[in-house]
């Protein structure tokens, strides 16, 4: 059965969001002390926060005039993502670009990896690019759908300006200009889920079919990272894949501006270096947590551009002039927090009753279907002020992450804390849970009972206020709850695994380094209890 896709739309000093490197402070305690304001803050002001004109605006970016731009299938991933992409593309010399950065090449070879594991065992023909040829390369495919080939790898469709390039051609039986066949679009991702920019990747590749065999093929799929096959009703969709095309086109053959918009496809986009710059001199609207670009837009059109401009608008004079009232006080305390650095909290309250508390963090690895790299946890007594006798697992096998989770249920099936709840950050830790009582047998009724008394405590840090943040990430609230240097807008937030894949390198090559399996752990589960601490204002 296709699935049917549808695209959507304290008193701790705290440095400035947009200057974070470490300043000189006075004796004094408040924010407002630092003996001087990065150029641009409004934070060094004790007084009223006075709206400033930024140096540069992130004004539209008209296309280019170039008529001939080539649209290719990852133009339709980009514009999932961001259609200012595309402009930057066509505009911009690919000299311009930020290179990929560790976890990015870590991603990309991953995936290469992965596809050919798949690919390779079905003795599909290959369709070789030489020399730049890809008219030769899409006469080669089309040579092999009249031929009637099962399948095809890496097939090349062209139509017009148009190119694809999908994974996997798949023959199957129906009328077309081919004959009794023709066939159907597939990507390999190494993702455990289907994605829309995927989707959309599939449905480009779709359309560009039907020039080549006179029929567009109602269904596509990907093959996941887990192996599972995900059939998309590509009929379903039509409309969305037809002005998603559209759309990219005009940006790019020059009808259509796009204007740069901060999220968290920018930590690892490859224009990062030419937009995040400008944004942050900008101090553009787009870093304020939860407005989506629609209400960009209509805040933009009543002359709200900058976070400034929100953090002092009237909002009552916003609102009668047509701008939707849902979340825009939240907007504006988040647009504030991020000016003077401050958070701005209410007390959580708490289920009381239990005599203690189990705090749980797991590490997966992005590579490897999400598979667990690191468990920690500890037990407290309610009241107490720290957490003592942390366990880690660091995972290096299957036997290890066997042996692990064991341990792990052990100790939450324990008279000590069976029906304690337990802290956890995110819903990665909950997943990765789930799956490995899977792997491991465990029924799902005993992995419920367990499963049910996760505390998340993520969403208890946005229902309790708002934080000089960007993402509320866990990196980013305990930095905030530490009172530390926070993550900047350009940070990710896999640096330890990047640095736990360059350990298994070096191992792989003979070298008996240690990893701070320990170390990491310990940190993760201390952090937990800190947010938790600090969140209930014990």
């Amino acid at each position: 059965m296709g699935i049917h896709w549808e695209l959507a739309e304290a008193g701790l000093h705290f440095e400035h969001p947009f200057d974070l490197l470490p300043r000189p402070r006075s004796g004094l305690s408040s924010f407002v002390a630092w003996t001087k304001s990065p150029p641009g803050s409004v934070a060094g002001h004790p007084h009223a926060l006075a709206p400033q004109r930024p140096c540069y605006a992130p004004a539209v970016m008209p296309s280019p005039t170039r008529t001939d731009a080539t649209i290719l299938a990852h133009h339709l991933y980009d514009f999932a993502e961001c259609e200012h992409r595309i402009a930057l593309d066509v505009r911009l010399d690919k000299a311009q670009r930020t290179p990929p950065d560790a976890m990015m090449e870590l991603l990309f070879e991953r995936g290469r990896r992965f596809e050919r594991e798949v690919v390779h065992p079905l003795g599909y023909p290959a369709v070789d690019v030489r020399d730049g040829e890809w008219d030769e390369a899409f006469a080669r495919t089309v040579s092999l759908m009249r031929e009637g080939v099962s399948g095809i790898d890496q097939g090349v469709l062209i139509d017009g300006a148009r190119l694809a390039r999908p994974d996997l051609l798949e023959r199957i039986p129906g009328k077309s200009a081919l004959g009794e066949h023709y066939y159907r679009p597939g990507d390999v991702k190494s993702a455990r889920s289907a994605r829309s920019d995927a989707v959309l990747q599939v449905g480009f590749a779709a359309l560009l079919l039907e020039t080549a065999q006179g029929r567009r093929p109602e269904s596509g799929f990907l093959i996941l990272g887990d192996g599972r096959r995900e059939e998309i009703d590509l009929d379903g969709i039509r409309c969305t894949i037809d002005d998603a095309v559209e759309r990219a086109e005009a940006i790019a053959h020059g009808g259509l501006d796009t204007t740069a918009s901060y999220s968290a496809a920018c930590a690892r986009c490859r224009w990062r270096g030419e937009c995040l710059p400008r944004l942050q001199d900008a101090r553009d609207l787009s870093f304020v947590h939860g407005l989506t670009r629609a209400r960009q837009r209509v805040l933009r059109r009543n002359g709200v551009a900058t976070i400034d401009d929100l953090a002092h608008a009237n909002l009552g004079v916003l609102i009668d002039a047509g701008v939707p009232a849902d979340g825009l006080e939240r907007a504006q305390a988040q647009a504030r927090a991020l000016i003077d650095g401050r958070p701005r909290l209410h007390a959580v309250r708490f289920p009381r009753g239990a005599r203690c508390e189990a705090y749980l963090r797991i590490e997966i690895d992005p590579l490897e279907g999400g598979e667990p790299w690191l468990i920690a946890w500890a037990e407290t007594a309610t009241d107490a002020g720290a957490v003592a006798d942390v366990k880690v697992e660091g995972i290096r096998s299957a036997a290890d992450r066997a042996t692990a989770f064991e341990r792990l249920v052990r100790f939450l099936e324990s008279s000590a804390v069976r029906e304690a709840p337990v802290f956890t950050y995110g819903s990665a830790t909950a997943r990765a849970f789930e799956a490995l009582a899977e792997a491991s047998g465990v029924s799902l009724q005993r992995a419920g009972e367990i499963a049910a008394r996760f505390v998340d405590l993520a969403p208890l840090v946005r229902r309790a206020g708002v934080l000089p943040v960007f993402h509320y990430r866990f990196d980013e609230v305990v930095a905030v709850a530490k009172g530390s240097v926070r993550p900047g807008p350009a940070t990710a937030e896999d640096a330890e695994f990047v640095r736990l894949q360059a350990w298994r390198e070096r191992v792989a090559a003979g070298d008996d380094a240690a990893f701070p399996f320990e170390a990491l752990g310990r940190d993760a589960v201390e952090s937990l209890f800190l947010v938790r601490s600090w969140l209930s204002g014990r």
